[in-house]
């Protein structure tokens, strides 16, 4: 039994809008007791490989994941991919695709920003690394001292129907899933009590096959983790957990470690194959 032994199926690098890299990552998580992780980075795997690579050296297993970002009438839905092929050109292809259009996203924002009076320049993305978003936008504007904290940047400007807010270019859900599928994986709904619409994570799980749900995230307290639980057992899913890790000074967790998953309550992703 591995009751006790921590995981974390859900943290981001440098390789999309975290701040550790991929070996800070697994350094910490092992100087944190994590047994295993997920590099799950914003339509990029590209990160994994040096993940993996500093695995071996500290005794932590690393996963090959990815989260894509997809929409659903009106809200954002993430999708978490684990242990896929990074061998897939249709998956890889299409997320070089996405990347590219944050780049175009990035530009229209910068330019909307400068029309408010918000002069800031941030680094382009690299199609084959990094994905750039609101993240590194507000964090721009707050080292530039516009504002105090991220979180104001996103309360006054780039907020969902905020003044500088573009919409980011995003797949459908079921197209996601079928990338996935094809590069071997499997899908999990990330966070779905960060939906706006609370019918939306059933619906789409009754619609889309789905393999798994992340019961266990920030977003969802006590009542909220028993009800995805409950869903998750009555539609036949895996169970999935992770902290969102991005080393944002004030985003919660604020630290790898903080916010902790148990092996047994998602083994079943971890064991998959």
């Amino acid at each position: 039994m591995k009751k006790d032994v921590l995981v974390d199926l859900h943290l981001h690098s440098t390789f999309s809008d975290g701040r550790y890299t991929p070996t800070q990552l697994v350094e910490e998580a092992a100087a944190k007791g994590l047994a295993v992780i997920a590099l799950t980075d914003h339509d990029s795997w590209n990160g994994v490989a040096e993940a993996q690579e500093a695995a071996a050296k500290c005794g932590v297993r690393v996963i090959a994941g990815v989260e894509l970002g997809t929409q659903y009438e009106d809200d954002s839905v993430h999708i978490l991919a684990y242990h896929v092929d990074m061998g897939c050109q249709a998956l890889h292809a299409k997320m070089d695709e996405m990347r590219h259009g944050r780049e175009r996203r990035l530009e229209k924002m910068l330019a909307k920003l400068a029309s408010l009076g918000y002069y800031v320049e941030v680094e382009a993305c690299d199609p084959k690394n990094r994905a750039v978003g609101r993240p590194h936008v507000a964090k721009a504007l707050v080292a530039k001292g516009y504002f105090n904290t991220v979180q104001e940047v996103f309360d006054a400007l780039l907020h969902r129907g905020g003044p500088a807010y573009v919409p980011q270019p995003k797949l459908a859900p079921d197209e996601a899933v079928a990338l996935i599928h094809q590069a071997g994986g499997i899908a999990v709904l990330a966070h779905p009590s960060e939906l706006s619409d609370g019918s939306l994570p059933e619906r789409l799980l009754r619609s889309v096959p789905f393999d798994g749900l992340e019961v266990y995230h920030p977003s969802a307290d006590a009542e909220a983790q028993t009800r995805w639980l409950r869903l998750a057992k009555e539609l036949g899913l895996m169970v999935g957990g992770g902290s969102d890790f991005h080393a944002i000074p004030d985003r919660f967790p604020t630290q790898l470690g903080i916010w902790q998953v148990h092996y047994d309550d998602v083994k079943d992703v971890i064991e998959w194959k």
